[in-house]
């Protein structure tokens, strides 16, 4: 049975199939992510503009068919085009990073919208940023690892409760737990399992992102060369543990030679 259902979206991907049609991959806030085809998108008088761009946020028209892979789109209006993610090079390879994620994250035709919210929401705090547009990236994935079920903690020992910070200087390391999200205290560091070296001061960074309740407050922490680096590293780290068949970013390499570059 067909059905024409509106939902809004959000462009993960677009290719073009045969001589004037688009098949695209949509985050869709109803039916989570769904592919489709877009016949005469790439007309020379088409109707779809700039609407089929990946990061785009849009209104779909769909004939949505249960059990097909590949649905028919039948209308497809821009509600945000979120400009600025492509006039500058750092936002752009921040938002195609998220979307990215979304996209492996995300299972054909299963909703859940606190996954849209969050995609749409960073998207939009990407394009308005005018400072420390990376803590946005961080923002994003440590929410979508609460969105997702294994929220990352960065204060008490994950594995007896006791205060971490109170045993290291803002000079000394600290060891993570990947697979139970988590730091471990000097008496704790030989448990078993994925691990990954954090700097204190770092891992303070983590606690205070993560413990952002504004866009304002992440905007306002300050992350050093060296710190991203790090950052990045144990975040992708900890989000690969936890996502069975998680692929590497395109973007995400991007990010990093921009990281090298600053």
């Amino acid at each position: 049975m067909t059905q024409i259902v509106n939902t809004e979206a959000v462009v993960l991907k677009a290719m073009k199939y045969r001589e004037t049609s688009t098949i695209a991959s949509f985050y869709t806030k109803q039916f989570g992510k769904v592919s489709g085809i877009v016949k005469g998108a790439r007309r020379a008088k088409s109707k779809y503009g700039s609407a089929l761009q990946p990061m785009s946020y849009v209104a779909l028209v769909l004939y949505k068919k249960d059990n097909r892979d590949l649905q028919t789109v039948s209308q497809c209006d821009l509600i945000k085009s979120f400009r600025h993610l492509s006039e500058d090079i750092e936002k752009m390879a921040i938002g195609m990073s998220m979307i990215e994620l979304t996209a492996n994250v995300a299972h054909e035709e299963e909703e859940n919208p606190p996954l849209f919210s969050l995609l749409v929401g960073s998207l939009q705090a990407v394009n308005d940023a005018t400072k420390s547009v990376a803590n946005l990236l961080y923002h994003f994935e440590l929410r979508l690892a609460t969105v997702l079920g294994f929220q990352p903690r960065f204060d008490d020992c994950i594995s007896c409760r006791s205060p971490v910070a109170q045993e290291h200087n803002a000079e000394g390391g600290v060891t993570y737990h990947l697979g139970r999200g988590g730091p471990l205290c000097a008496n704790c560091s030989a448990v078993p399992g994925p691990l990954k070296r954090l700097s204190m001061r770092n891992l303070r960074i983590l606690k205070d992102i993560a413990a952002c309740d504004t866009i304002d407050r992440v905007l306002e922490i300050e992350v050093d060369y060296r710190a991203k680096e790090e950052i990045n590293g144990v975040l992708w780290d900890y989000l690969r543990h936890h996502v069975s068949g998680m692929r590497s970013l395109k973007s995400h390499h991007v990010f990093s030679q921009i990281l090298d570059a600053s």
